[in-house]
């Protein structure tokens, strides 16, 4: 387990890495329901979260090299789950935030009108945050497993796999 996924070099076959990105999918969206109980900790745990970027780079680098490409290959693998999580938590707040959301934009949208300064704008989005965060946990953990696999799904269709022995070890 160590090798797979602290390790970025070798080689990784289609479905060790879906494992892969599925153990860290399930510790992601562990950590997204823990705001349901405390949103302090919840706080604390997604910045924490960041750790799970290593290993998430090491598969990604690894299936990159099963398909004979090198580990800069996943910048840009990398580069498009930023854009599907970006997209993803533009719309979750919208849609499972509640009336703590709608409030909290109506109040913004007004504060920003009446030429309020960015302090007072913190200030209202501070007032409505352990609602929000109760009320989008759930559906962000789950959206995001999702995200992440189909993610991955999209790596493994568009990764060929070379089937001899190249420069990055032999086949998976």
């Amino acid at each position: 387990m160590g090798n797979l996924l602290f390790s970025p070099s070798g080689r990784i076959n289609k479905s060790d890495f879906m494992k892969g990105v599925g153990i860290i999918a399930v510790i992601s969206a562990l950590i997204k329901v823990i705001p349901m109980f405390s949103v302090s900790l919840g706080g604390i745990l997604s910045l924490l979260s960041l750790v799970l970027l290593f290993p998430l780079f090491c598969l990604m680098i690894k299936r990159s090299h099963d398909g004979g490409k090198s580990g800069w290959m996943s910048i840009v693998w990398f580069i498009l789950l930023l854009i599907l999580i970006f997209i993803m938590y533009s719309i979750v707040p919208a849609m499972f935030g509640g009336d703590a959301y709608a409030e909290m934009k109506e109040l913004t949208e007004a504060a920003v009108s009446e030429g309020a300064g960015l302090g007072e704008i913190i200030q209202i989005s501070q007032e409505f945050q352990e609602g929000i965060a109760k009320n989008t946990a759930l559906p962000s953990a789950i959206l995001g497993f999702v995200v992440t696999m189909f993610w991955a799904f999209l790596i493994n269709v568009f990764t060929g796999k070379d089937v001899e022995d190249n420069q990055f070890g032999p086949v998976a």
